[in-house]
């Protein structure tokens, strides 16, 4: 049997974590991921008190994701708004304003 100390929060009665610390055996590892899988539980592997390392079901795996996506786009476009009010240049006027080439960027050193 597993020995964890199991502490439950509950967002609209749903989600649960158990914390476990590091030196847990190979056997009960395997119990956790079943129990991340088959009951979406989130498990936390702790060491000296603090949580080091996460396994959570592919559900919530693809939920995080979708976030950061979500994130993301929002990103992209307060970057584009805030870019419509500012001058640009392309990139070979970069590249001039540089000193640099399009060879310059792309060559490699041949001397290694």
């Amino acid at each position: 049997m597993i020995d964890y100390d199991q502490t439950k929060i509950s967002i609209l009665g749903k989600l649960s974590m158990i914390t476990v610390n590091q030196n847990i055996n190979s056997n009960d590892l395997l119990d956790l991921v079943k129990k991340a899988e088959t009951e979406g539980e989130r498990i936390i592997i702790e060491r000296e008190g603090k949580g080091k390392v996460a396994i959570i079901n592919y559900a919530d795996l693809k939920l995080l994701e979708d976030l950061e996506d979500a994130r993301d786009s929002e990103l992209l476009r307060q970057a584009v708004a805030e870019s419509k009010n500012q001058q640009s240049i392309t990139f070979d006027e970069l590249l001039n304003e540089l000193g640099l080439t399009i060879e310059d960027l792309t060559s490699g050193d041949e001397d290694e």
